[in-house]
């Protein structure tokens, strides 16, 4: 069957990567011939194309008074894009192998399964339905669609969030979308409740697409690697003086050093192009596989500490949404691992040991489940 798989724009985010990575190797070992379809909020032009968007550009600001649109934006975008990502491109275009003609952006859409015929579409996974992170939400419920078929599943997709932050409008619209879906099934235990309540479909909670695959799985895409053990693993998306200051005292507490597998400036606008370089995702991989302890506040370092058993440390991130962390700690009883605002640094640092056979047998059972979800519905 072929399938065309939407999932939100890869860059630098190591668990976007990993997630479509996962979802496809899932597919493909089960027969199916997926591929990545890029969504991105324009389309590089090149000659009169360019030059039209630029004349465009300008007479929208200077004539019109548009003026904080940025004429050369889309020269900016592709020039940043292409240097602050060159080393996490290189596994997408390895792995995923995405085709230039499946890079769709707004009229593309509407011709999209006209031109490719694909069997099912499966939406997922990562927070596909975050209308903040994915702009029109509706085509992430592929309003894009005339026909009932193609087959329509949602894979893990996830809100981001507890709480609703869709429109009336865009309400209203997903709502009725979500109703051709062949099967729907989502990431959080909230998104089961948001997606029932708000959208009037009761989806199956599944595994985030990243735990379908196993330790050596990923360890297979580091061939030559070899496991020199290290110290505390810090990997925090948003930095902040309380973050700093739990992480200072844990390294101090545990007589461990920091390493890091992340540039920290990634995402930091005000910097130059070249201080802004991602490593590449083997070196963020092999981070894991090398740590003795983790802190973070990311869900997907959550995920890899899990599968890489390694103890982790996980503080609260409400800015890209905390329901997701505890709804993976609550599947696998690490409750205790999240640092609340109120934490002991002794009780926190020497807390019991993870029992990682009982954490096993969960993961074991869901990633099965999950699995058969796919497999009965596509």
């Amino acid at each position: 069957m072929k399938i065309g798989i939407l999932t939100l724009r890869l860059h630098t985010n190591y668990g976007g990567i990993l997630q479509a990575y996962a979802l496809m190797t899932v597919l493909k070992r089960l027969g199916h011939e997926p591929v990545l379809i890029y969504n991105q909020s324009f389309k590089y032009r090149s000659g009169i194309g360019r030059a039209l968007l630029y004349c465009t550009n300008i007479c929208k600001k200077y004539l019109l008074g548009q003026h904080r649109l940025e004429v050369f934006r889309e020269r900016r975008f592709k020039n940043t894009y292409e240097t602050v990502c060159k080393n996490t491109r290189e596994f997408v275009d390895r792995h995923l192998t995405p085709r230039t003609d499946f890079v769709v952006t707004g009229k593309d859409w509407s011709s999209l399964q006209q031109k490719y015929h694909f069997d099912a579409y499966v939406v997922g996974s990562d927070q596909v339905w975050r209308p903040a992170y994915s702009g029109a939400v509706e085509h992430f419920f592929l309003s894009f669609l005339s026909e009932e078929y193609p087959l329509r599943i949602a894979y893990a997709a996830s809100f981001g969030t507890d709480n609703w932050t869709f429109t009336d409008y865009q309400t209203e619209v997903c709502q009725q979308l979500l109703q051709k879906f062949h099967a729907v099934s989502v990431r959080e235990d909230s998104a089961v409740q948001l997606c029932e309540r708000r959208l009037g479909y009761l989806p199956v909670h599944v595994l985030d697409p990243t735990m379908l695959l196993l330790k050596c799985d990923y360890l297979n895409l580091l061939p030559e690697f070899q496991r020199e053990p290290k110290g505390l693993l810090v990997y925090v998306l948003d930095h902040t003086e309380e973050k700093s200051s739990v992480v200072a005292n844990i390294a101090d507490e545990l007589h461990e050093s920091c390493f890091f597998v992340n540039n920290k400036d990634a995402e930091n606008e005000k910097k130059q192009c070249t201080e802004r370089v991602a490593p590449p995702v083997e070196d963020w991989l092999k981070g894991f596989a090398s740590a003795k302890y983790v802190i973070t506040d990311s869900f997907h370092a959550c995920v890899f500490s899990i599968l890489f058993h390694v103890p982790f440390w996980v503080c609260s991130n409400e800015q890209r949404g905390l329901s997701r962390i505890k709804s993976l700690l609550e599947l696998f009883g690490l409750e205790e691992r999240l640092v609340q605002s109120d934490f002991k640094l002794d009780q926190l640092v020497h807390a019991t040991e993870i029992d990682w056979e009982h954490v096993d047998a969960i993961l074991d059972q869901w990633r099965k489940d999950s699995i058969y979800f796919l497999n009965q519905n596509l």
